[in-house]
């Protein structure tokens, strides 16, 4: 035995632990009816052990559906040696799995990299964090980079900790928007987005990871301390080693009030993506990013 899930009581040894964490994917994707069977995935790959789990596992997956595809897509958002290595293990582990690999980078889709816009003082005139930037343009370059490759749904390596971090993070942000994360909602012209470790702990994830040999990041990203999110995930961390199984409450808690209270997004003007301003917030923080760099 090498793993006891405490919330459930049951143990494994790390051949059965790998096969759970695999039926545990089949079991999600059913579930919430995440793909079908004629999709063309594209994966969000960013290099990191979720991402090249998700990979790993959608791939194996994927095998028993000969009319599905998948694509390996991967944002660089320009941070040296952490975005260097990741993009270089998304690289190896993308072509060890023989599956197309699409890469775009900040560079080329905005015009500047997350660390010039750092170092150049944009964050901090316009009073943001780089997390934040970050993962606004990370999300819409995915969209870019998923609409090029021709792809019908994106699969993104969001764990149960990350969904419900998101869904406090909102609530403290004051979003009102009820819109349930990782679940696919189909909408002319939009991508749909689903996250088949919605139901899997952020440690599981570690813990595949580490069993199937897939490589794990030496270079923290420079710019985690100063994420909002960094307070939440430590504290739910916490929560969740002395009350086991409180983050899955969480998440059934927070989407029976969204089965309520759900609100249809607009579009936004300029791309087109869900949003529920008249121009998305990727959009705004480009045109602004793009004003600063000017003067």
């Amino acid at each position: 035995m090498v793993f006891s899930r405490r919330y459930s009581g049951e143990r494994f040894c790390s051949r059965c632990f790998l096969e759970n964490i695999v039926e545990k994917v089949r079991y999600t994707i059913s579930k919430y009816h995440l793909l079908k069977p004629f999709d063309k995935i594209a994966v969000a790959v960013s290099g990191g052990k979720d991402s090249l789990s998700l990979l790993k596992i959608l791939a194996k997956i994927e095998r028993d559906y000969p009319r599905a595809s998948l694509v390996a897509i991967t944002i660089d958002e320009g941070i040296p040696e952490y975005r260097d290595e990741a993009v270089k293990n998304a690289e190896e582990y993308v072509k060890k799995l023989g599956i197309p690999h699409h890469i775009l980078s900040f560079k080329k889709l905005y015009g500047f990299t997350l660390t010039e816009v750092v170092e150049e003082g944009i964050v901090e005139s316009l009073s943001l964090r780089p997390c934040t930037i970050c993962g606004v343009l990370r999300r819409k370059a995915l969209t870019i980079a998923a609409k090029e490759v021709g792809a019908t749904v994106i699969a993104t390596a969001h764990t149960l900790d990350d969904i419900v971090q998101t869904y406090i993070l909102n609530i403290f942000r004051g979003d009102t928007r009820f819109t349930p994360i990782g679940i696919r909602r189909e909408a002319e012209g939009v991508i749909p987005r689903v996250a088949p470790f919605r139901l899997i702990p952020e440690y599981e994830v570690v813990l595949y990871a580490y069993y199937s040999e897939i490589p794990f990041q030496t270079y923290v990203c420079p710019y985690t301390e100063t994420s909002m999110r960094d307070p939440i995930r430590a504290f739910l961390i916490e929560y969740e080693e002395r009350f086991p199984g409180s983050l899955f409450s969480a998440l059934n808690s927070f989407e029976r009030v969204f089965e309520k209270n759900f609100q249809e997004s607009n579009m936004c003007v300029k791309c087109g993506d869900p949003t529920s301003r008249v121009i998305c917030r990727a959009c705004e923080l480009e045109e602004m990013i793009l004003e600063e760099m000017s003067h």
